[in-house]
C-alpha cells in the first residue's frame, strides 16, 4: 500500500504517547476530569497530517488507443484543520461532527508509450506529471465507541462518512492542467486515544478515509491527459492531533 510508511510512522507514535501516559500515570495516580462523561455537549479543535493519492481505473479508450502506457498517482501531503462538536449518546457511544477545511495537491503521473508525443508534453525520460492543488471544506459525521477509562487514558474507534466541497484549485501555469468533480463522498473510520490533563484532553487519532464517488469530469475529461481514465477516486490517511 502506498501509505505504509506514513501509517507506520503515525501507529509509532500513537503508540509512544500511550506507553509514555501509561508510565506517568503509574506514578501520578491523580483522576483529571472525573465528571467529563457527565456532560451531554462539548467542543474542541484539531489540525492534521494527510497522505493522500487517486485511485485510477482505465477505460478502453486508454488500452487500445491511449499514448500513455501508464497513469499513476503518487502520494502527496496535506493539511487538515477545524473544529469538533461531540454528543454523548451513553456510556459507549458518542456521535461527531467535524467541520473541517483541508488543502490536498494531490498528482497524476503519465509515462508514454512512444516518441511521438511532442517534447513539449514530456521530460526527458519520457513521463510528465500534473498537480491539482485544491481547498476543500469537509464535513465528517461519526459514531465513536469508547472503552472504559482506565485512569487518564480511554481508547475509542469510530466510523461514518465524510462529505467534501472544493471550495478553490489553484491555477499554476504548467502545474495544474487536469480537472476534477468539485464535491467528494468518502468512507472514513480510525482509532484514537485520549489523554485526559487537568484542564483539556488530548487525542490522537488515525483516520483512513476512502472516497466512493467517481471525481472523473466526463465533460471537461474528454480530449485531455486523463480522457483515459475512467474513474478517479481518492484516498487519504491523516494523523490528527485533537484538544477539547
Amino acid at each position: 500500500m502506498k501509505n505504509v510508511p506514513f501509517v507506520r510512522v503515525s501507529f509509532k507514535i500513537v503508540v509512544l504517547l500511550m506507553l509514555t501516559q501509561t508510565l506517568s500515570a503509574q506514578q501520578n495516580r491523580r483522576h483529571f476530569q472525573a465528571d467529563y462523561d457527565a456532560k451531554a455537549m462539548r467542543f474542541g479543535y484539531f489540525l492534521g497530517l494527510t497522505n493522500t493519492y487517486f485511485n485510477v481505473k482505465f477505460n478502453n479508450y486508454f488500452v487500445n488507443k491511449d499514448n500513455y502506457y501508464a497513469i499513476t498517482s503518487p502520494t502527496t501531503y496535506g493539511l487538515k484543520m477545524g473544529g469538533l462538536v461531540n454528543f454523548r449518546l451513553n456510556d459507549y457511544f458518542d456521535f461527531r461532527v467535524l467541520p473541517t477545511v483541508a488543502i490536498y495537491g494531490r498528482r497524476l503521473e503519465y509515462r508514454f508509450i512512444n516518441t511521438t508525443v511532442p517534447d513539449d508534453d514530456k521530460d526527458k525520460f519520457g513521463q510528465r506529471e500534473e498537480l491539482r492543488e485544491t481547498a476543500w471544506f469537509e464535513l465528517p459525521v461519526m459514531f465513536k465507541y469508547k472503552s472504559e477509562r482506565r485512569g487518564n487514558v480511554r481508547m475509542y474507534v469510530f466510523g461514518g462518512m465524510r462529505f467534501g466541497v472544493e471550495t478553490n484549485a489553484v491555477n499554476r501555469k504548467k502545474r495544474q492542467q487536469f480537472s476534477t468533480k468539485s464535491n467528494d463522498f468518502s468512507i472514513e473510520y480510525g482509532t484514537g486515544i485520549e489523554v485526559f490533563r487537568e484542564y483539556f484532553k488530548f487525542a490522537p487519532e488515525l483516520h483512513f478515509s476512502h472516497g466512493i464517488k467517481n471525481l472523473v469530469d466526463p465533460v471537461n475529461s474528454r480530449g485531455t491527459a486523463i480522457g483515459g481514465i475512467d474513474r478517479l477516486t481518492t484516498h487519504t490517511v491523516t494523523l490528527f492531533l485533537l484538544f477539547e
